[in-house]
């Protein structure tokens, strides 16, 4: 009785290790590379993908990476600027530039250098054709204009003008300190700038005509004193025929007793 009982077991034990090797992981669930062989991919995370690192990703080409966050599959650059080459055919733009003529591998790039852009207008920046910029300091601009990021831009200043007490020519303390700053405004801008003397309505128009070339000419003196070459200054004296307030009192004639500068 116990001899046929042992053979019993031993008849049952390759149909018990068929049952249990029948119970492991059901694809694409897996434990181990083993259990994801038959698809020839490997198991990540629990589940069979066909890559876990660009290792095996080669039968693809030298550039195949294995797109290792979500998918784990493996992919081929799409050919952007700065992605993996082979040769030209793998580039949308440009060429397949390599470090050297038997590399492997080289880099999608517009260019690796300027007279690779064909055009004195553009410059080779990171594998791609960009525009030049329009300057590099406020010289490349010319007058009235500075630079800025690489782009000329228009300076915005403007001329004050200065003022006189009543019947005298000679520059006040605060007409100097607006002079300094309108000769640094001058020097952004450039070009010409006319002297325009004012008087109020005080006095004959002959009286008049002459205070407001001496004013003009105190302005025009002291801006040369400055460093403004004589050349860039013109004078004129208007009289009393150009006020900016008409009204008979101190206040307004204190407006109208000025030199006004413009540019030309």
């Amino acid at each position: 009785m116990k001899t046929k009982l042992f053979s019993g077991l031993l008849l049952l034990g390759p149909m018990v290790a068929l049952f249990f090797a029948g119970c492991g992981p059901t694809y694409p669930n897996c434990k181990t590379d083993d259990n994801c062989k038959s698809h020839n991919q490997v198991c990540v995370n629990g589940t069979c993908h066909d890559c876990r690192d660009n290792s095996q990703c080669s039968q693809m080409g030298a550039c195949a990476f294995c797109e290792a966050q979500t998918s784990f599959t493996c992919q081929k650059p799409k050919g952007n600027p700065g992605d993996c080459c082979v040769s030209d055919l793998d580039c949308q733009k440009g060429k397949c530039w390599k470090t050297s003529p038997d590399a492997t591998t080289g880099t999608c790039a517009q260019c690796a250098a300027d007279k690779d852009c064909n055009n004195p207008k553009l410059k080779c920046v990171q594998g791609s054709c960009v525009p030049k910029a329009e300057c590099e300091t406020d010289a490349d601009c010319g007058q009235g204009r500075k630079c800025e990021n690489g782009t000329c831009v228009a300076v915005s200043c403007n001329l004050e003008p200065v003022y006189f007490d009543f019947d005298q020519s000679e520059l006040r303390s605060d007409a100097r300190d607006t002079l300094s700053k309108d000769k640094d405004c001058m020097d952004q801008m450039g070009g010409s700038v006319q002297l325009a003397g004012n008087c109020d309505e005080r006095g004959s128009d002959e009286y008049n005509l002459a205070l407001g070339q001496r004013r003009a000419n105190a302005v025009k003196n002291y801006l040369e004193n400055l460093g403004v070459p004589a050349s860039k200054l013109s004078t004129v004296s208007y009289g009393e025929e150009k006020p900016v307030c008409t009204e008979h009192n101190e206040e307004c004639w204190q407006k109208n007793r000025r030199v006004d500068l413009n540019f030309q």
